[in-house]
């Protein structure tokens, strides 16, 4: 095949601190205690999928099993110690970087892959600033998440301990932490769902609304930094923004949705929280995540519905996104930011995928909003939001049909 070129790989991606922990997990060696990360080299680049379709049409395909095959690599090295020679090098600072102060530039986190290792943007640049993040979620889905990835990215932080509605126990949170960030995604969503809500408004109303703002202001009071996990299930489609139209509600536009308790409460804090400066709004929305087992998840939650409408809408890709969050917060961006991927996916678009990627028998039926009114308590929110800000912020930022096959489906392909 001469003249051919031929992509040899998978489309799953590690970064070289994810190789360098799976290293020493074979050694059973706890990673922690002996990576170390030299000064203005990260090393924490993500080594990017190829398309290898083009040699599988060939008769290719991918028979070592990626632990079987680092094993076999391990052992290789083993037997022939020598072949690298000096690597001394390597643990010199880089001269494209060292020549720069990073920390004055926004952009470098994500051309050098900061998805993966925040640490690397504050360690590498000459002006190092200390960073604790204190977290309200420790029961919730991405409560979990966020704590997970600043254990990933090596960033100092501690569950809080204090009930939101609790201005007290809030208080006492911070003086034992000492955090210069506090990020809140507590909050009641329901279980199931949000019909939930409907029938337990003063408990809503005591955790979304109460709570939210003492944390906010005793935040205030204290001089911190505030990020408050929202939703932007505020607004529906209307004549200024109309179905299928691209036009998607901006930051500074009013919410026009309180068909449910739940997103009633969501409006009228983050109304409210607009007057304290020190805090940063996320509007999330209909979060997606590659693990497919959670029943938080969108994906996974559609997947098991009888029937499902079909409408377009803009969703949150919390696998791309939650980093972007933490480097939000060591920005200090305040503000109301629209979370989401840029553009909308419909529900049978995601459904579609689910079945090309997942299970090829899958089917599914659907019904328009009048039927799927009849079978739950309170109407449910439907919109595109604009995510111009936050994609001029993070121009890397995918859009979302391709960011939920990139950081879901095919890390999950059995097709």
């Amino acid at each position: 095949m001469i003249g051919q070129v031929y992509n040899i790989g998978t489309k799953k991606e590690r970064s070289v601190l994810d190789v360098a922990e799976h290293i020493c997990k074979l050694f059973n060696i706890n990673s922690k205690d002996v990576i170390e990360f030299v000064q203005d080299r990260p090393f924490n680049d993500k080594r990017y999928f190829l398309d290898d379709q083009k040699l599988k049409n060939l008769g290719w395909e991918e028979r070592t099993p990626w632990e079987e095959g680092l094993k076999l690599t391990i052992d290789w090295y083993k037997k022939n110690p020598d072949w690298w020679g000096d690597v001394s090098n390597a643990l010199n600072p880089h001269p494209r970087f060292s020549a720069t102060n990073l920390a004055d530039e926004a952009q470098w986190s994500f051309q050098c892959g900061y998805s993966r290792l925040g640490r690397s943007f504050t360690e590498v640049g000459r002006n190092k600033t200390f960073v604790k993040f204190l977290i309200y979620g420790k029961t919730g889905w991405i409560g979990g998440l966020l704590g997970k990835l600043c254990d990933e990215e090596r960033i100092q932080w501690e569950y809080g301990k204090g009930r939101l509605e609790d201005k007290k126990s809030l208080m006492e949170d911070i003086s034992r932490v000492k955090p210069t960030h506090v990020l809140n995604a507590a909050g009641v969503t329901g279980r199931p769902n949000v019909d939930w809500c409907e029938s337990h408004k003063v408990e809503t109303i005591r955790t979304n609304v109460v709570g939210t703002l003492n944390l906010a202001d005793v935040c205030n009071e204290k001089g911190l930094y505030m990020m408050n996990f929202a939703t932007g299930c505020i607004f529906e489609y209307d004549k200024d923004h109309p179905l299928g139209s691209g036009i998607g509600f901006k930051e500074e536009d009013k919410p026009n949705f309180i068909g449910s308790f739940y997103s009633k409460t969501k409006a009228m804090v983050e109304d409210l929280l607009k007057n304290y400066e020190n805090v940063c709004t996320l509007r999330v929305r209909m979060p997606i995540s590659s693990d497919l087992s959670n029943p938080r998840n969108f994906i996974t939650k559609i997947s098991r519905y009888n029937k499902v409408v079909d409408i377009p809408n803009s969703m949150t890709v919390l696998d791309e996104l939650l980093p972007i969050s933490i480097e939000m917060a060591k920005r200090n961006l305040k503000g109301i930011w629209n979370f989401t991927n840029p553009g909308v996916i419909s529900h049978n678009q995601i459904l579609e995928l689910y079945r090309d990627y997942i299970d090829p028998k899958f089917k599914w039926q659907n019904f328009n909003l009048e039927e799927q009114a009849k079978v739950i308590v309170a109407p449910r929110s439907n919109n595109e939001m604009d995510a111009s800000k936050l994609k001029k912020e993070f121009p890397d930022m995918l859009n979302i049909r391709d960011s939920i096959i990139k950081y879901v489906f095919e890390p999950n392909k059995k097709t």
